[in-house]
C-alpha cells in the first residue's frame, strides 16, 4: 500500500500530455494516468451520445489504485473539475490537489447572478461574452463540428490556431468532438456554488499570465475559500501552456512536492 500521484487530463488531450510534467514527481511516487471517458479508441462517443459528469467521475475512480493510502490529483482544465469533485468523495483518499485553471463555468456564471459584486467589471463582462456565445455551450447540431471545434480552440489558445493546426491533429480531435462539446456544456450546467469547493487537504492553484481572465478568475475564487492554498501566477503563461511549455510549469510542479515534504 502506497501513495499514488493521479494525472488527470483535460478536455480533447489525454494522459500523453502529463508526460514532460512526469519528469517532476518526488523518487518513488508512483503515477496513475487515467484517461477520461470517450477517449479511448473502443471508447469513443458517437454524436448524440447522452452524457453527464458523474459517468466521469465513475469512470476515472474504476482507474484508481485500490491499495492507495492516499491520492495526489494533478489536473488540468476540465479534469481540475473532475479532481474537486473526486476531493469531496469520501470514498477517495486524497491527500493533496495540484491545480492547472480548473473550469467551472457553471459556478462562475452563478456568482455573476447572485453575487456580482464579487467579480471585476472586466471579468464580468469577458462571462457574458463567454455565455452570451450560444453555440459553445448549448447549439447540439453545431457542438463538436468543426466550426465548435475552432471557436473553443482558438478561444483557449488564441484567434487562427485551429486553421494553423496540421490536418492530423484536426482529426484527433474530430474524433472525440462531441465528448469535447459535452464536456464543455456539462460544467457549465454545473452551477455548483465556489464555497463547495472548500477542502482540508494542501491546495496549489495555477493559472498563466496570459489566460482568459475567466480562467484566471476561477482560481482567485477557488483560493478565497481555500485560504491554505498556494497561488501560483506563471508570467508569460497561458491556458494550454501546461502542454506547449511544460519546461516552464516543471518549476511550480516541483515546489508543490516540495511544499508537502516530497523529494523531487
Amino acid at each position: 500500500m502506497t501513495d499514488h500521484a493521479v494525472f488527470i487530463h483535460s478536455t480533447g488531450t489525454g494522459p500523453f500530455m502529463w508526460k514532460r510534467l512526469m519528469a517532476g514527481l518526488p523518487d518513488g511516487l508512483p503515477a496513475v494516468t487515467p484517461v477520461n471517458r470517450g477517449y479511448a479508441p473502443h471508447d469513443l462517443m458517437a454524436r448524440g451520445t447522452p452524457f453527464e459528469i458523474p459517468m466521469d467521475l465513475a469512470h476515472v475512480k474504476q482507474q484508481l489504485p485500490a491499495d492507495a493510502t492516499g491520492l495526489h490529483l494533478v489536473a488540468h482544465s476540465y479534469g481540475g473539475l473532475l479532481a474537486m469533485q473526486l476531493a469531496l468523495d469520501p470514498e477517495v483518499p486524497v491527500k493533496s490537489l495540484w491545480l492547472y485553471e480548473p473550469v467551472m463555468f457553471g459556478s462562475m456564471k452563478a456568482l455573476s447572478a447572485q453575487n456580482p459584486e464579487r467579480l471585476p467589471a472586466a471579468v464580468m463582462a469577458d462571462l457574458q461574452g463567454v455565455f452570451a456565445n450560444t453555440r459553445l455551450f448549448n447549439d447540439l447540431e453545431v457542438g463538436g463540428t468543426d466550426t465548435w471545434l475552432e471557436g473553443f480552440v482558438d478561444y483557449w489558445s488564441a484567434p487562427g490556431v485551429w486553421a494553423a493546426m496540421p490536418d492530423k491533429v484536426k482529426d484527433m480531435n474530430r474524433a472525440v468532438g462531441w465528448k469535447m462539446f459535452m464536456e464543455v456544456r456539462s460544467q457549465a450546467l454545473l452551477e455548483r456554488p465556489v464555497s463547495d469547493y472548500r477542502f482540508d487537504t494542501p491546495v496549489t492553484l495555477l493559472h498563466g499570465a496570459l489566460s482568459p481572465s475567466p480562467a484566471q478568475e476561477m482560481v482567485r475564487q477557488l483560493a478565497l475559500v481555500n485560504p491554505q492554498a498556494q497561488v501560483e501566477v506563471l508570467e508569460g503563461l497561458a491556458h494550454m501552456s501546461l502542454i506547449t511549455q511544460a519546461d516552464a510549469v516543471l518549476p511550480a510542479f516541483r515546489a508543490h512536492w516540495a511544499r508537502l515534504g516530497l523529494a523531487g
